[in-house]
């Protein structure tokens, strides 16, 4: 039940939203992505733009990159909260996590990646978008499930704030990420100012270059990739 609540969730943001795919490439450093040396096959299969043919690795990269990490959170808070709108009762998603391995490694990762993800850098990414109309919109829904994951991760774990469990972790994700985020800033300008390029001029590679050292640090700096 909480996953079919979840996944209509998921899918009308990724699926339904006709603006979604315009986001998910301007939005983000996608695009950029395929010009660094890793990996041995395309990000796309049969250069579609199509989301069925995007490849997983460059899917969350991408989302990873522009500090909304949406792959890894977006929905559950949906999913739960409507079970809970239901049944009223959030002491079994408590006892849940007590008691069940599987389950609180669950919630133990949505804590993670939702101290991993920083909307207020996020928006730096959505305003680059050309359509301010489809950048508000999903850009909203994004934060609004981002905000009720983040309450009902509390409620399940009974913590006053996001990894509270594993205090060691919670203070290197915080020395981190004021490192990083510069980083992502740099990035913003960079990229918005290399689309305006012509490809393969000098001043595009220039600025590829240089955007492409700001995706290895914010990996560096996030330990996380694809």
């Amino acid at each position: 039940m909480i996953s079919e609540y979840a996944l209509k969730k998921y899918q009308s943001l990724v699926f339904e939203d006709p603006g979604f795919i315009k986001y998910f490439n301007q939005a983000t450093p996608l695009h950029e992505l395929g010009d660094l040396n890793i990996g041995s096959r395309p990000m796309k299969r049969k250069g579609s733009n199509r989301f069925e043919d995007l490849r997983a690795i460059p899917w969350v990269f991408a989302w990873t990159q522009s500090r909304q990490l949406l792959p890894a959170w977006f929905a559950a808070g949906t999913g739960i909260k409507k079970y809970l709108d239901e049944t009223n009762n959030l002491e079994i998603f408590k006892n849940m996590y007590r008691h069940w391995p599987f389950f609180e490694a669950t919630i133990n990762n949505l804590q993670m990646a939702l101290t991993k993800a920083d909307l207020k850098t996020a928006s730096g990414y959505a305003n680059m978008m050309e359509d301010k109309e489809i950048s508000q919109r999903i850009f909203s829904q994004i934060e609004e499930e981002y905000n009720l994951t983040k309450d009902i991760v509390l409620q399940i774990t009974g913590l006053d704030e996001l990894l509270d469990h594993k205090p060691n972790i919670k203070e290197s994700v915080k020395l981190r990420n004021p490192l990083v985020d510069p980083l992502n800033q740099l990035q913003v300008l960079l990229v918005s100012q290399l689309r305006k390029e012509e490809e393969g001029s000098e001043q595009y590679d220039e600025l590829l270059v240089e955007a492409l050292l700001t995706i290895n640090g914010v990996a560096a700096g996030l330990r996380n990739t694809g």
